[in-house]
């Protein structure tokens, strides 16, 4: 890839709604991305995630006369067994990796049997060194976890289901 062509995929990058991509082509790897509109990284508050946190994508094949017309990835619905389940699913609104606590030592924010009011912190879901409170939408009590922590997650993967 040529300079043009880099400056081109940033510029396009920045009026998609895409907030990151990244491009495998000819042995050269370009990575690009924006802040997610609402997200923040507050270093004091996740001290421990903060040092050395990098997103590993996966590669986006695409030719260097198409740079700007990639399409858009068709995002995987939710597993079968997810959607045939009681309760209100919690899905993941990006792709990042997800962090059941704030700080490795401290207990995981929601474990299966957590009681939880509409706006408590589930989890935390790092892109790109920003880590991103996910919360409750509804009342109620979690009833399982679909994701490890550290675990990378897909955007609409089922996270949490409350019942």
């Amino acid at each position: 890839m040529n300079y043009t062509q880099i400056r081109e995929l940033l510029e396009w990058v920045e009026k998609s709604t895409f907030t990151n991509i990244s491009i495998s082509l000819g042995g050269a790897n370009v990575s690009a991305g924006k802040q997610a509109a609402g997200g923040g990284f507050y270093p004091e508050m996740y001290p421990s995630y903060a040092p050395a946190m990098a997103m590993q994508h996966a590669p986006v094949a695409a030719s260097a006369q198409a740079t700007a017309d990639v399409p858009a990835p068709k995002l995987a619905d939710p597993d079968e067994t997810t959607q045939k389940a009681s309760g209100h699913i919690v899905a993941s609104p990006i792709v990042g990796t997800f962090y059941a606590s704030s700080n490795p030592e401290k207990p995981a924010f929601a474990p299966v049997g957590t009681k939880v009011k509409k706006g408590d912190v589930l989890c935390i879901l790092e892109a790109m060194k920003i880590m991103n409170e996910i919360t409750a939408d509804v009342d109620g009590t979690v009833a399982q976890v679909f994701a490890e922590n550290g675990q990378m997650v897909e955007a609409r993967q089922p996270l949490f289901r409350i019942e």
